[in-house]
């Protein structure tokens, strides 16, 4: 069997069998298989797409490139491990909110989270930005630690799934990252190799995400949730908004700083219309987790839950608890505007410079558009251009208005922190071509700023 006659068969638009595709995902796993033939058979496939035989076949035989992981020992009679995983997004720090929210509510979670892949940031990468904090701990630690404090939060272990390791590094250097299929094998191969049982996927849709309409990412949470019954994993789907940046910050640093200020909130300050998306979207992932997990079904009051673990800082204990034990460094700090002295995780939030992008007409923001803010922060040092690139974890932006609100001319709507001018200059063009302002009616600025950002639940 030969490299190039499959990726000549895929490109021809024929079936590839299962022996074929399991030669190319365990001769790469042993570099047998080069880069440019597996970059060559990427684009053929993201090109003519997979047959469902394709990529049920390719799925497992990516799973099954190293050990599956048995997490028997930290489930419990009548709950169940629950794993949550985002199709990414510009600004998407969901994931280290509702960790720790559902985890104080006796949720377990197993978490294995990605770099930044493309112009959309990854977990591990913003975990990164606490001094100390080790995501590379030990499977048999991480497994112990669910057991003791109902959570990890790690990276994808390089003992699992071994052949989606290397070929999620590769496909952001190909311009094959939007391949529905390779998405969903991708995640689901992860899934298997982690012994997830439940999955909840937060599928991300618009500019910032790789899925681009609605329609689209019904498809692609069919096609998991369709791998997940032919694999045994209970598999559901929110369908998330991502037109523009989820939050206020983007940035790895700046996204955890966000993380902290959310946990904090009070019972005022959490029905902030400032965070209202990000509110949207944490409530309800936390409310479907907990379902999931066998801990209340109904959607509406476990979305009570979720508001008293945020307020009783229960959720905020949690995730300084996650940060201490997976080794970050924490420091004491009074905090005058809740009267409190509290445990924070010690960041690499040094920057040089910040600029203020201002308006540069009267009018309402219509759009930011949140791959061209993505694609700013990679510029900036923030995200990847190549694989073994190295992070700036401290630069991004902080958005002052947003989509629907009423701007003049000179009107801050977003600061830039920075290191390198030169990327500064670079990263402008970028900024400048990401937001929209016109003179529209307010009727049609309310509808843009009030729009839901939970689109639908798939299962």
């Amino acid at each position: 069997m030969r490299m190039y006659d499959i990726i000549e068969k895929k490109r021809d638009k024929k079936e590839l069998i299962k022996s074929e595709i399991e030669f190319f995902v365990n001769g790469y796993c042993k570099d047998e298989i080069t880069d440019y033939e597996m970059s060559a058979l990427l684009m053929a496939i993201y090109l003519n797409g997979m047959t469902k035989s394709e990529l049920t076949n390719l799925t497992l035989a990516m799973a099954n490139s190293s050990e599956i992981l048995d997490l028997s020992d930290i489930e419990t009679n009548g709950t169940f491990i629950v794993d949550k995983h985002s199709t990414g997004g510009i600004g998407d720090k969901a994931t280290l909110i509702v960790l720790p929210i559902v985890a104080s509510l006796g949720v377990k979670v197993f978490k294995m989270s990605g770099k930044g892949l493309g112009f959309t940031g990854g977990t591990a990468d913003k975990l990164g930005s606490i001094v100390g904090y080790d995501i590379n701990i030990p499977l048999e630690r991480a497994i112990n630690q669910v057991n003791e404090i109902g959570a990890c939060l790690i990276s994808q272990s390089k003992d699992l799934a071994i052949a989606d390791k290397k070929i999620y590094a590769l496909r952001s250097l190909t311009a094959t990252v939007e391949s529905p299929e390779l998405i969903a094998s991708s995640i689901m191969s992860k899934k298997i190799a982690s012994g997830t049982k439940k999955l909840l996927l937060d599928v991300t849709v618009g500019s910032g995400a790789f899925m681009k309409t609605k329609e689209e990412a019904k498809n692609i949470s069919n096609i998991m949730i369709a791998i997940g019954k032919e694999t045994g994993i209970e598999t559901k789907a929110l369908i998330t908004d991502m037109s523009e940046p989820l939050g206020k910050n983007v940035g790895n640093a700046m996204e955890i700083k966000e993380v902290i200020s959310f946990l904090l909130s009070d019972e005022t300050s959490i029905f902030s219309e400032d965070i209202a998306d990000l509110r949207e979207v944490v409530f309800n992932l936390s409310a479907w987790m907990i379902k999931m997990a066998g801990l209340g079904d109904d959607i509406e009051q476990n979305k009570a839950k979720v508001l008293e673990a945020i307020t009783s800082k229960r959720a905020y204990n949690k995730f300084i608890e996650l940060v201490k034990a997976q080794g970050g460094h924490i420091y004491n700090v009074y905090m005058d505007w809740i009267g409190m002295s509290l445990d924070m995780p010690v960041l690499k939030d040094e920057v040089k410079y910040l600029k203020e992008i201002t308006a540069q007409q009267d009018g309402y923001i219509v759009s930011i558009d949140s791959k061209k803010i993505g694609e700013a922060l990679v510029v900036l040092g923030g995200g990847r251009k190549e694989k073994d690139d190295v992070i700036d974890h401290a630069v991004g932006f902080e958005f002052v208005n947003e989509v629907g609100d009423r701007v003049q001319k000179g009107d801050t709507i977003l600061k830039c922190l920075y290191n390198d001018k030169n990327k500064f200059e670079e990263a402008f063009e970028y900024i400048e071509q990401a937001i929209y302002i016109d003179n529209i009616d307010k009727k049609l600025a309310d509808t843009l700023k009030n729009k839901p950002h939970v689109l639908d639940i798939i299962y």
